[in-house]
């Protein structure tokens, strides 16, 4: 026998094989021997026998039929030849000798489309062949010429057919090629273009022996077109080639082997998005070849490319390896689409849209699977979904900057009101994701199934860090979700054991493909930061991660490891050691690890020791790739001393004596390391001003986190000799830095870097139930601040030391402070409207440097005024931009900037102001005189002491504004709320409340025009509304009359718009009626509350502002009893243009003849009235009768 085909077997060798196989060349090694059964005796024949008693035999005898064989035992098998003799039978072809119709049969090829059954669409489509066939002219196509000849014989008999047969081939005969095509294209003008369409897609079965062909161009190609299943010639040649079973080919599948259809012009510019399976989405016409898989047999054949909608089908696929392509390339359209890459591509947001069509839940199905591949490639998908790896790690970058250990709370957006969270238990998974995503991961038990993953299935890396990010996003949801995820039964303790060891014994014999796709006992990076966004929320949580998980050991090792030793990757282990700071770092914000951090500074001081001779802020050196690792290590390592002297000067916790009330700390704790850091930091600065190329962005931010950490030092370190120490280093090193020519250079790319003053749009690419820090802005642009050579931190670091060197030293005060001029000319740029980004996360680092920019100038006052003008409007415009944990900030701004009234003096002209704005002096003077109170009080009712201390010690924030656009008129409306609930009568403190309100509103009115009026007049008359609806005589007071005078005669003279909806009002109308209604309740005809109310009933205005009054409520039009002198701007924007409405028309005339309104009472009123009704008269003549008059 032969053996059987090995894979290094040639073509030759195969097909001697078969030749062989073929000749019987070959003997089977198992060979089958018939033996005849013995005949059967007499005694087997049964008798007559009943039919119950056959049926009882016969399942006895089904019970009996076992066979039991036994196989030989055989020390080798044989390799098994399959027998296989191919008989080819011709079966000869009959002719039918009688006239008989052959049977009708049904075409398998055809589908079924539209209505009826196969059959008959079969029917009815060979009735339609055979009419058209009979309508034919007597001229055909020449490779039709056959096929016409046969129907000719059925139409007209054999005889005739054939004269008209050799007549046809006669003329054709006779005529050139030109001539044919000419006949040939007057017949297709002349046939009806729908009978032309239906032949050529009418199937030919005809052979090749009977065609004739025309050989021109134009014909072939026309030929073509009338193919329907174009056949292939390799398929032919392999037909009738040698190879075995090749003697039958299969027209369905042949069909998918042919030539692509050509590519169709798309009309319009929309059309379906495909994706190749990197994610990239393709262009409508582009022309792939097929060799790269990504055509198929669904819509569209020929464009490459998977839809989304595809791509869900295929992810339900029974072939394991569609559900995994499928998942892949999903995984990667959210990865792209998470950067920005397709934010301006479709009509709707792509997550949204993946989200209504219950992706989640798809993806949790294939979390079930039982094949491990699909498990992987699904924690891929779910990872991509809900993070992104770009926003993260845009994140551990801020952890070399000041506070950049603060976390974002990424809840969802979605405020539930009582009602819904009633229902909330209720709401299916994919209506519950439209409202809060994470959540619905917490009800699908994704922690649950990742720790069976992690312990059962034991996937690659890829999937663990996958499954590890998921984690890290839920956890940023919320406390709860952080802490559901901690209590959640064996998952921390399978992630700590299998990839946070502590034992590096068996890292440093790990083999190196191990190393690569199995990460089981090896330490993953992304475990640390989870265990720092879990330990952010709080101290409870922090303590358990350190107590029951052993935390701070793991970190230890990490940190004290030579990462030499380590068999990891070389960027692994260094990110492994960062991460290791930044999450230590963490823990000693929560006021955990500070013992076993002072027991661990023996091993930190002599790291930073060697830094004073080892690192250098030469560009030559620090662009090199271990340069700026050792710079992000320094960092790190400067960041968490500096966090260790927060923490106990603020918890008392340190070990040793501390002064006093536990506020400041004692030189012995940290002995040596204020010289040490100074060492460094005086010998950065002098190489900083000394190099001509611009300052690497990792050597500044190493600087600015020493200089950083000396601020903190001396903020609390209380000796005699440290204002001296002070004064040398401030005025030796860091004043020749910042009036260095590289400090210049790198303050003009403050704007470049700006979120503030960006043109960039902010992203929309995610749904409020699953937000996200947006590192890309719109159009996948990074966002401004977090681009490389960033000259925030440095600057920021600078200014807070040089404002700490004035508060504690005296000789700080005659220091000339030349600020670069690029810093002003940033401060111009943020006078206009604020860019999108303004509420972005990393914006918060720019107002850091903003912060103490500004204090800069209200403390040191070497300001010009026209500068300190400047700073006084970036304050107020930039405060709205400030987000949780930055309430400090905004009270420095409001107590020294805004309402500090030195600072106003310096920067501007009051006597100017009182000439052009004819302000009351003495109404200016006593405002100003009283602004401390002003901002002690906006300070007290917006930023309580309490949200202050808590923003010192959170480290997990809320992603939102503390303060909105309108925020002057917050105790307005918070007293206006407080009357809603209880009504505030006999309360002392409503009017001092409004009154303070006023003042602010008065001042900025008319010292920053243009900030005020950033928010539409509209909502300032709403929040001034609150002046009349809270309480019943505030605006009788006098205080607030003269202040409120000035301000409505300002605001009248803008450009008011009643039809624009407000913000904080659903119905303008509605708020109207209540000013109505009030004003009817207790004014008492008040002036001012009179010449209030007429503002919406300007002609310009909506009329139905104007029907409300006139119409509805005719007691108001009685006490409204204004004269000329009191309206707030001219009566002409009451007269023109005419009134045109003939209801209120009719109204004004019936207010008159009633007496309802007087030209001794209601003057302003009866001349609106009566100008409008005189025009109506003249241009209707016969209006007399409507009006009754």
């Amino acid at each position: 026998m032969a053996a059987r085909p090995k894979l290094v077997c040639g073509e030759d060798e195969l097909m001697e094989m078969q030749e062989k196989f073929r000749s019987g060349g070959i003997t089977n090694s198992i060979s089958s021997k018939v033996i005849k059964a013995p005949p059967k005796t007499n005694a087997s024949i049964p008798g007559n026998e009943s039919i119950f008693a056959k049926r009882r035999e016969m399942v006895e005898k089904i019970k009996e039929n076992t066979f039991h064989f036994q196989l030989p035992k055989v020390q080798v098998l044989k390799d098994v030849v399959e027998k296989c003799e191919t008989v080819e039978i011709k079966v000869p072809e009959k002719k039918r000798e009688n006239h008989f119709p052959e049977v009708f049969q049904r075409m398998k090829s055809m589908k079924a489309s539209g209505s009826g059954s196969i059959f008959a669409q079969q029917l009815r489509k060979a009735k339609m062949m055979r009419d058209e066939v009979a309508e034919l002219p007597s001229v055909i196509l020449p490779s039709c010429l056959n096929q016409c000849s046969e129907i000719a014989k059925a139409v007209l008999g054999e005889t005739e057919a054939n004269k008209i047969h050799q007549e046809n081939v006669q003329k054709l005969s006779s005529m050139t090629d030109k001539d044919i095509l000419r006949e040939q294209q007057q017949l297709l003008q002349t046939l009806d273009p729908k009978l032309i369409a239906l032949l050529k897609n009418k199937k030919k079965y005809t052979s090749s022996s009977n065609q004739i062909l025309v050989e021109t161009p134009t014909v072939t190609e026309i030929s073509k077109e009338t193919e329907d299943e174009p056949e292939i010639g390799e398929i032919h040649e392999m037909k009738n080639s040698k190879w075995l079973h090749m003697n039958h080919m299969e027209k369905e599948k042949v069909r998918w082997m042919a030539s692509l259809p050509p590519l169709k012009e798309i009309p319009g510019e929309s059309f379906q998005a495909r994706f190749d399976f990197q994610g990239r989405l393709l262009e409508a016409n582009v022309d792939l070849p097929v060799t790269i898989a990504l055509h198929h047999h669904g819509e569209e054949p020929e464009r490459a490319g998977y839809s989304i909608n595809e791509l869900m089908l295929l992810s339900r696929s029974s072939k394991m390896q569609q559900r995994v392509l499928a998942l892949n390339t999903l995984a990667n359209i959210l990865e792209n689409t998470r950067l920005g890459i397709y934010d301006s591509c479709f009509e709707a947001p792509l997550i949204p849209v993946l989200l209504d069509n219950r992706f989640l839940m798809l993806v949790r199905f294939c979390l079930d699977d039982s094949a491990p591949s699909v498990v992987a490639a699904a924690l891929v998908a779910l990872s991509r979904l809900l993070s992104s790896p770009f926003d993260e790690t845009c994140l551990e970058r801020c952890f070399i900057w000041h506070l950049g250990e603060k976390q974002p709370n990424l809840c969802s957006r979605i405020q539930m009101d009582s009602t819904d969270q009633e229902q909330e238990a209720e709401m299916k998974d994919y209506e519950m994701s439209r409202v809060d995503v994470i959540k619905v991961c917490l009800r699908m038990d994704i922690p649950l199934r990742i720790r069976y993953i992690f312990e059962e299935i034991r996937p690659e890396a890829p999937a663990v860090i996958a499954a590890i990010e998921i984690l890290t996003r839920m956890a940023r949801h919320s406390s709860a979700v952080a802490q559901s995820i901690v209590d959640c039964p064996r998952l921390m303790d399978a992630i700590f054991q299998f990839f946070l060891p502590k034992d590096v014994t068996s890292l440093c014999t790990s083999q190196e493909q191990d190393r690569v796709n199995n990460v089981y006992g090896l330490p993953v990076r992304q475990v640390l930061r989870l265990a720092r966004v879990i330990a952010s929320w709080n101290a409870e949580l922090a303590t358990r991660l350190v107590v029951k998980y052993a935390l701070l050991e793991s970190i230890k090792i990490y940190v004290a490891i030579d990462t030499v030793q380590l068999n990891l990757p070389t960027q692994e282990a260094l990110l492994l050691v960062l991460d290791s700071y930044y999450t230590w770092r963490t823990l000693l914000r929560q006021g955990v690890g500070i013992e076993s951090f002072l027991e661990f500074y023996p091993v930190w001081f002599p790291q930073l020791q060697s830094y004073q001779s080892s690192i250098s802020m030469d560009s030559g050196y620090s662009n090199s790739s271990n340069a700026r690792f050792s710079h992000h290590l320094g960092s790190s390592l400067l960041l968490l001393m500096e966090a260790l002297l927060s923490a106990c000067c603020t918890s008392g916790c340190c070990a040793g004596s501390c002064l006093g009330d536990h506020k400041h700390l004692h030189i012995k704790q940290v002995g040596g390391l204020r010289e040490a850091v100074e060492i460094c930091v005086a010998k950065w600065t002098w190489q900083l001003r000394k190099i001509t190329d611009p300052i690497p962005d990792s050597a500044g931010s190493l600087l600015a986190t020493g200089i950083h950490l000396l601020a903190t030092f001396y903020t609390h370190w209380i000796d005699p000799q440290a204002p001296s120490l002070l004064d040398k280093l401030c005025s030796s090193h860091i004043l020749p830095l910042l009036h260095s020519e590289p400090m210049q250079e790198l303050a003009k790319l403050l704007i470049q870097h700006s979120n503030l003053s960006s043109t960039l749009q902010s992203c929309s690419r995610f749904p409020e139930s699953l937000p996200s820090v947006c590192a890309t802005a719109m159009g996948g642009e990074l966002v401004p601040i977090m681009a490389s050579s960033n000259p925030f931190p440095l600057f920021t670091s600078i200014f807070r030391l040089l404002r700490i060197w004035k508060d504690k030293s005296a000789s700080a005060q005659v220091v000339d402070l030349r600020i670069p001029n690029s810093c002003f000319d940033y401060l111009v740029n943020l006078t206009g409207p604020l860019s999108s980004l303004s509420g972005n996360w990393f914006t918060r680092y720019e107002l850091q440097f903003l912060h103490e920019f500004l204090m800069i100038c209200a403390e040191w006052g070497a300001f010009t005024p026209e500068q300190s003008r400047l700073a006084h409007q970036v304050a107020l415009t930039a405060i709205t931009s400030l987000g949780p944990g930055a309430e400090v900030i905004a009270v420095d701004w409001i107590l020294h900037l805004i309402f500090q009234k030195d600072f106003i003096l310096r920067g501007f002209d009051l006597d100017t102001s009182l000439e052009q704005l004819h302000l009351n002096e003495t109404l200016l003077s006593i405002t100003l005189n009283g602004l401390s109170h002003v901002g002690n009080f906006y300070s007290d009712q917006l930023l309580p002491e309490e949200s202050r201390k808590h923003s010192r010690t959170v480290l997990t924030l809320e992603h939102r504004q503390i303060l909105p656009t309108d925020w002057i008129y917050l105790p307005l409306v918070l007293l206006y709320q407080r009357d809603l609930e209880k009504p505030l009568e006999g309360n002392t403190n409503i009017v001092e409340t409004a009154l303070f309100s006023l003042r602010a509103v008065y001042v900025l009115l008319f010292l920053q025009p243009t900030w005020f009026f950033h928010v539409q007049p509209t909502e300032h008359y709403a929040r001034l509304a609150c002046t009349f609806l809270a309480g019943n005589d505030i605006f009788l007071d006098k205080t607030i009359n003269d202040y409120m005078w000035p301000i409505l005669r300002k605001l009248a003279r803008q450009h008011l718009d009643f039809s624009r909806p407000v913000s904080g009002v659903d119905d303008f109308i509605d708020l109207y009626e209540r000013l109505i209604d009030q004003f009817e309740a207790v004014s008492y005809g008040n002036p001012l509350f009179a010449a209030f109310l007429l503002l919406p009933l300007q002609q310009h205005q909506p009329v139905r502002f104007r029907l409300k009054l006139w119409c509805e409520h005719p007691n108001a039009l009685r006490i409204l009893t204004l004269n000329d002198q009191q309206m707030l701007h001219s009566l002409d924007h009451w007269k023109e243009p005419t009134e045109t409405n003939e209801v209120l028309l009719i109204k004004y005339a019936a207010s008159i003849r009633s007496g309802t309104i007087t030209s001794q009472r209601n003057p302003v009123l009866f001349e609106i009235a009566t100008h409008h009704i005189t025009h109506y008269v003249e241009r209707n003549p016969h209006a007399l009768d409507k009006l009754n008059l």
